[in-house]
């Protein structure tokens, strides 16, 4: 930070009446001259090199205003669990390295309103942060007189509501929208990994824009972990929905004249072994009468028309399962996702 200290204090050894010195109310003096008080700002991390302006005016009350212009590079602890919607409070410091409460006490010449309106007029903006205000508080601590001044800032959120929030969001829109792609898991599960790649993109540049701090993981870290989740979560449903479609088998007849679920995931069809089996009977008899090769013939029809029926019904009995699978596992995942967002915001907003 750049700013002015001006300070103000009064020798009593040099006043003088006006009257007598042809009205002259205050001169300017050299400040070698002069008394400085020790000053110093107890979050300072380098040493100050700047010096104090040469002169300094002299009232005939004998109050001395002396200004140092200063560059302060200081420590400041910042709270980065909301960011990139945070308000930091950083505290500035003023006390003498020496002189104590008994010898000098700090005062301020201005209330906070009228700091933080002076202060406005050469804050230089640098399009990140915006300066909410400046407070100013007299203090003692330790047997010295404390002036703390605190600079409450707030940062300029747009930026990376553009470039991270709002992306992450489109897609997590498209990944919930693709439920909606007609019956095909392939496509989905293709569709989901593509999105899924274009928010490890966003997390990659997460890393350059979110500062290193605190021991607490941000919110937006915990925002775009949960959106990854959820887009991960929605491939797993996607493969459990064609798992759990494709336990369904072909419907071989039992003893007890039902069809078994779930026994596998391959159809099976037993007409070609009926034929080979028939074809080697016939070679064994030797001639077979044309009305018998025909009976048996029809036999072999039936059968394959009855395995294509089987497998139809198989194929209709899979999507059933699948849509009805599917549309609960939807919902549930939709519902959880709607309770995690609001309370992102509401940890966001509060």
């Amino acid at each position: 930070m750049y700013f002015w200290i001006s300070t103000m204090w009064k020798n009593d050894f040099l006043s003088w009446d006006p009257q007598q010195f042809c009205n002259m109310s205050h001169i300017t003096v050299p400040l070698s001259h002069l008394w400085l008080p020790d000053l110093y700002f107890y979050e300072q991390v380098v040493e100050d090199l700047s010096p104090w302006m040469r002169y300094a005016n002299l009232t005939h009350e004998g109050m001395i205003t002396a200004v140092k212009p200063t560059r302060l590079t200081s420590t400041c602890v910042l709270d980065f669990y909301y960011f990139p919607f945070d308000i930091q409070k950083c505290s500035i410091s003023l006390v003498s390295s020496m002189h104590l409460e008994n010898s000098m006490v700090l005062k301020t010449l201005k209330n906070s309103s009228e700091i933080h309106e002076e202060s406005m007029k050469y804050f230089v903006d640098n399009g990140e942060w915006h300066l909410l205000e400046v407070l100013v508080e007299e203090k003692k601590l330790h047997g010295y007189s404390w002036l703390i001044y605190s600079v409450v800032m707030q940062r300029q959120s747009s930026l990376y509501v553009l470039a991270l929030i709002l992306p992450s969001l489109s897609l997590l829109v498209l990944d919930l929208l693709c439920h909606y792609i007609p019956k095909l898991y392939i496509e989905k599960i293709n569709f989901k990994v593509t999105v899924l790649l274009g928010l490890s993109v966003l997390l990659l540049m997460l890393n350059d824009f979110l500062p290193a701090s605190s021991d607490d993981a941000p919110i937006i870290v915990i925002f775009l972990i949960g959106t990854m989740t959820s887009i991960t979560a929605g491939i797993l449903e996607n493969i459990f929905v064609m798992y759990a479609g494709g336990k369904i088998l072909e419907p071989d007849k039992t003893s007890t004249g039902t069809y078994p679920l779930y026994q596998g995931l391959f159809l099976k069809s037993s007409s070609k072994e009926v034929q080979l089996e028939e074809e080697e009977q016939v070679l064994e008899d030797g001639v077979v009468s044309m009305l018998e090769r025909i009976c048996r013939d029809m036999h072999l029809v039936r059968q394959q028309i009855q395995s294509l029926q089987g497998m139809e019904n198989l194929g209709r009995r899979r999507e059933e399962l699948q849509e009805k699978i599917d549309k609960l596992v939807f919902y549930s995942h939709l519902v959880l996702v709607t309770a995690f967002y609001t309370t992102v915001v509401f940890k966001w907003k509060w």
